[in-house]
């Protein structure tokens, strides 16, 4: 995978930076749709969803940045689950 095989919400997003989106393409074992979907019931997962119920757009860009959060803590892994939280 390469940073262009990233969705664009977030390969053009200005929340990264490239080495950013490197730890992210390269993640060696992509977390399961039902991981990332279990990961959504995490409390502070849910807090950051509802407090943007109805502002889609903030709600992602905030997704974005707890992502960035978790990258900087070198949690690959939970930073990809939260790009995808629905």
């Amino acid at each position: 995978m390469n940073k262009n095989d990233l969705p664009g919400f977030i390969r053009n997003s200005e929340v990264f930076t490239d080495e950013e989106l490197e730890s992210l393409v390269n993640l060696e074992e992509k977390p399961t749709e039902q991981e990332i979907d279990a990961f959504k019931y995490d409390p502070e997962i849910q807090e950051l969803l509802n407090a943007f119920i109805g502002d889609e757009t903030t709600r992602l860009t905030h997704q974005l940045l707890k992502a960035k959060s978790f990258l900087r803590e070198g949690k690959v892994a939970e930073a990809w689950k939260v790009c995808f939280v629905d």
